[in-house]
C-alpha cells in the first residue's frame, strides 16, 4: 500500500449498482433491535504486511438489555454485503476526511479500488454477550484488489498561450516509463491540440504541440492539409514502434475536393494528406481508434474506416448517407462494437466494426446528439444538443437520463483509456456561453465539478482529453484574445 495510508484511517464505499454513486455501508439491523444504538461505524485499516490488501472492520454496539441472549444475524450491514458479493467490485476509500461521513464526496485524499473481493473473513463474538453486557461485535473482512487509482479533489487553472484561434480538441501520449525502447515520457508530457484555421497570411489550419505538459504550445511546421483553408475537427495520437503519428481530421468543407485527413510522425514538420472517400465538400468530424484500427464520422452520415492506422480510408455503410446529416462523434467498445451520433436525434451501432445500424436516439425532441462515450461495463454515454447527459445499458436499446445540466450543450463526454471509468465532460450554458468541465469518479453515476472555473473564463468548451483520474485537459474559444486551454489537476496547475 505504500506511503500513503500507512496508519491510516477512512471510510469505505461501495458501488452497489453502476447506476449508482458510491453508498456507504451502514448498519440497519441486528437480530431483533430495529436500529443499533451506539458507534456505527465502517472503517477501513492499511494491512502493511500484505501488500495490494486492506482490512474492512464492521462495528455494532447495542444498548444493554436491550437484545436478546442470541442474535440471529450478527454480522454488520458491510459484512454481509462483503461476505455475500460473489463478484469483482469497485470500492472507494477516503483516507482523509471532512464533512459528512456517509458522503463519500467529502475527502481530501481518496482511492478507487478495482477487483475488490474478500479473502478472508474472522468472526468474533458471532453469539451475543450475555444482556447484561454491552461488548461489541467486530466482523473484520479482509479484501484484495487488482488496482488501486488515488483520487483527489481537483482545481483548474488555465495555461497561457498565445493564439487568437479556438481549439477544438487535445489529445496526449500515455506516460512511459524507460525501457531499452525509449526514455521515459510522463503524464501528460507530449500532446496535440486541434485548431481553428487562421486566415490569410498564416497556416490554413494549425496543429500545436506540446512536450512539456503544455508550459510552451509550439505551431507545426508544416501545413497538415494540401487544400484550402480548413479547420482541424479532431486529433488522434498513436504510439507506433518508431515513435507516435499524429492524425488529423480536417472540419472544413473545400469546395469540389474529397475530405482530407493528414498525419505526421515528426511533430508536423511533414504531412501526409489521404484523400478520404468519394463525396465532395464533406467534412470529417470526429476520430477514434482502438487496437491498431481507426474510424471518423463525417459528414452526410458517412462513417470511415482503417485498418493501417491512416493509410487508407475505406467507407462504411452506415445506413444514414444523405445530405442533411452530419455524424458527430464516434467511439469503439471493442474492435467490434461501436457507437455514432449525429443530427437530430441519430444513433447507430455496429456489432461487427464495419456494418452499421440505426437505433431510437434518446432525445425526445430530436436534439442534435454531439457526443458519445462508453465506460468500462459497456453503458453508452450521449451528450445532447438538449442539455442532457443520456443513458443506456444496453446498447441504445433503453435509454434514461443520467443527468440534466439545464439549457445548453454537453459537447465532449469519455472515459480514461486504462480502465474505461473515471470519465469528464463539457457543458457549455446556452445563454451565456460559458463552458464547464465535469468529473466522474464512478463510471458515470455522478458528475462533479472542480475549483477555479466559475468566473475564469467566458468561452465555450470544445473538447479535452484524459491523462488520467487526476489529470484533464480541456480546450475551447478564445477568451481576453488567446486560445482557452485549461488543466484540471490536484495543485490546479
Amino acid at each position: 500500500m505504500g506511503e500513503f495510508i500507512t496508519g491510516g484511517e477512512g471510510d469505505f464505499f461501495v458501488q452497489t449498482e453502476r447506476s449508482q454513486p458510491f453508498a456507504h455501508l451502514t448498519c440497519v439491523g441486528v437480530g431483533d433491535l430495529p436500529l443499533p444504538l451506539g458507534d456505527l461505524t465502517a472503517v477501513y485499516c492499511p494491512n502493511p504486511a500484505s501488500k495490494g490488501k486492506f482490512i474492512v472492520a464492521g462495528y455494532i454496539q447495542g444498548e444493554p438489555g436491550m437484545g436478546t441472549t442470541t442474535l440471529t444475524r450478527p454480522l454488520s450491514t458491510v459484512a454481509n454485503w462483503l461476505l455475500e458479493n460473489d463478484c469483482g467490485f469497485e470500492a472507494f476509500v477516503t483516507y482523509a476526511c471532512r464533512g459528512t461521513r456517509a458522503l463519500p464526496s467529502n475527502y481530501d485524499i481518496g482511492a478507487v479500488l478495482f477487483g475488490a473481493q474478500p479473502t478472508n473473513s474472522t468472526l468474533v463474538a458471532a453469539v451475543a454477550q450475555q444482556p447484561a453486557e454491552d461488548g461489541r461485535i467486530n466482523t473484520t473482512v479482509e479484501i484484495s484488489y487488482a488496482d488501486r487509482r488515488l483520487i483527489y479533489v481537483l482545481a483548474m487553472q488555465r495555461q497561457a498561450l498565445v493564439n487568437t484561434t479556438a481549439a477544438n480538441a487535445i489529445a496526449f501520449l500515455p506516460k512511459a516509463c524507460e525501457s531499452r525502447c525509449g526514455p521515459a515520457r510522463g503524464l501528460c508530457q507530449e500532446g496535440f491540440m486541434a485548431m481553428d484555421a487562421l486566415g490569410a497570411g498564416a497556416y490554413n489550419a494549425e496543429i500545436k504541440y506540446t512536450v512539456d505538459g503544455g508550459a510552451n504550445w509550439v505551431i507545426t511546421d508544416g501545413d497538415p492539409f494540401y487544400y484550402g483553408i480548413g479547420d482541424v475537427s479532431d486529433i488522434l495520437v498513436i504510439e507506433t514502434a518508431s515513435g507516435h503519428r499524429v492524425i488529423a481530421a480536417q472540419g472544413s468543407a473545400q469546395a469540389g475536393e474529397y475530405a482530407e485527413i493528414s498525419y505526421s510522425e515528426d511533430y508536423g514538420a511533414n504531412w501526409t494528406s489521404v484523400w478520404v472517400g468519394t463525396t465532395v465538400n464533406q467534412t470529417i468530424q470526429a476520430l477514434c481508434h482502438y487496437g491498431g484500427k481507426l474510424w471518423a464520422a463525417a459528414s452526410g452520415g458517412y462513417i470511415y474506416g482503417s485498418s493501417d492506422i491512416g493509410d487508407t480510408w475505406v467507407a462504411q455503410e452506415s445506413g444514414v448517407e444523405a445530405p442533411g446529416i452530419t455524424l458527430n462523434d464516434i467511439v469503439m467498445y471493442s474492435l467490434q462494437i461501436g457507437y455514432c451520433v449525429g443530427d437530430t436525434n441519430t444513433f447507430l451501432y455496429t456489432t461487427n466494426g464495419t456494418e452499421w445500424n440505426t437505433r431510437a436516439g434518446p432525445s425526445a425532441t430530436n436534439a442534435n446528439l454531439l457526443s458519445v462515450a462508453v465506460n468500462d461495463k459497456g453503458h453508452v454515454f450521449v451528450g445532447a444538443a438538449d442539455g442532457n447527459l443520456y443513458v443506456s445499458e444496453d446498447g441504445g436499446l433503453t435509454w434514461a437520463t443520467r443527468h440534466s445540466f439545464g439549457a445548453g450543450t454537453v459537447d465532449w463526454v469519455a472515459f480514461d483509456e486504462i480502465h474505461r471509468y473515471f470519465g469528464a465532460l463539457v457543458w457549455n450554458d446556452g445563454g451565456t456561453d460559458v463552458g464547464t468541465m465535469y468529473r466522474s469518479i464512478d463510471g458515470g453515476a455522478s458528475w462533479s465539478v472542480p475549483a477555479g472555473q466559475a468566473g475564469a473564463w467566458n468561452s465555450i468548451l470544445n473538447g479535452g482529453y484524459i491523462c488520467d483520474q487526476n489529470n484533464i485537459f480541456v480546450v475551447g474559444e478564445t477568451h481576453e484574445g488567446t486560445t482557452l486551454v485549461a488543466k484540471a489537476s490536484p495543485t490546479g496547475e
